[in-house]
């Protein structure tokens, strides 16, 4: 299996990263040496399937020769808000996936139509198949821009640890324990239930969710979800 990723900026090389017993090539505009990685320079390229890994008005511009060189091999877009129906003017197999940086370590991969899956078995990553393109839409907040806001709110709870008096290396890493295990109980209980169990009455656990509720950070989180897919 020979993968070509078109692009070669952060997610393009993590995409790299995540590719498992394929030969994986990087074209990008500027040579740049990348691990030990095959990187090329011209678009001309042969592969089994194409990864695009471009800004979206850089893969605008580049979309017919792109399509000239895939041929009828797949070309999975990972750009933001170019749709099947404006790649299908060039691409003979075209398809649409989302993900973020931390593909690399597993992280999950939103994917439509439900053929895409097929052609990205060399990932090691979980594939969530979107119902609808407009689905795939909304997973560039949710699952590519979401990560950039979560990691304010780590280190938020980072520095009020170290307000505290906990060093900062040991106040970030019980803040990422502390959200990674907020993930696990919420898949498993929800949020209600998470707080009937943890909350005791009187505790310090409900004061805290009370000054959460009169602050204005749910309003937040949603805002900047919607702007990120509008943009």
């Amino acid at each position: 299996m020979r993968v070509a990723i078109i692009g070669g900026g952060n997610l393009g090389k993590a995409l790299a990263k995540a590719c498992r017993n394929a030969e994986v090539v990087i074209i990008k505009r500027k040579y740049e040496k990348i691990g030990d990685f095959e990187v090329r320079t011209d678009m001309d390229v042969e592969a089994d399937v194409y990864l695009v890994a471009l800004k979206p008005k850089d893969f605008r511009s580049n979309m017919e020769k792109i399509g000239n060189v895939a041929k009828d091999k797949p070309v999975i877009s990972f750009a933001a808000g170019v749709k099947l129906e404006e790649m299908e003017k060039y691409i003979e197999k075209p398809y649409r996936a989302m993900t973020n940086i931390a593909v690399e370590d597993g992280s999950l991969i939103a994917v439509y139509p439900k053929e895409t899956k097929n052609f990205l078995s060399f990932l090691d990553s979980e594939i969530m198949v979107c119902e609808s393109e407009e689905e795939l839409e909304l997973m560039t907040s949710l699952i590519g821009s979401s990560p950039a806001f979560i990691c304010y709110y780590l280190h938020f709870f980072t520095l009020a640890a170290v307000k505290g008096g906990v060093r900062f290396d040991k106040a970030k890493y019980i803040a990422s324990k502390s959200f990674e295990a907020a993930a696990k109980i919420y898949m498993k209980y929800g949020l209600e239930e998470a707080v009937r169990r943890i909350a005791t009455p009187a505790g310090t656990t409900i004061e805290g969710i009370l000054e959460i509720v009169d602050n204005p950070l749910s309003e937040a989180i949603v805002k900047a979800a919607e702007k990120a897919r509008r943009l």
